[in-house]
């Protein structure tokens, strides 16, 4: 394990301290995201001409689809509450 020296003004650190964030769980959020997943990054344009286009392909053939059971949605939820926890 390795430790991380962040400075911080006086009155930044003290209002953090105030307000009840935990600031290592917070470091340690802003850090996993920092890791670059290989994917490259896309403009806001981008990312929503893909959902256009997805949504325009669904329209057209929703059979070719795979519906979502509950237990594909539990997954996904668990997911989220353990990346985010």
């Amino acid at each position: 394990m390795q430790i991380l020296k962040i400075e911080l003004e006086d009155n930044i650190y003290q209002n953090i301290l105030q307000s009840g964030i935990d600031i290592q769980g917070k470091v340690r959020e802003f850090l996993f995201d920092l890791i670059d997943d290989r994917y490259p990054a896309i403009t806001t344009k981008e990312a929503k001409e893909r959902v256009c286009n997805a949504i325009s392909r669904y329209k057209n053939n929703p059979e070719s689809f795979t519906e979502l059971t509950s237990k594909d949605w539990d997954d996904i939820e668990a997911r989220l509450i353990k990346r985010h926890s």
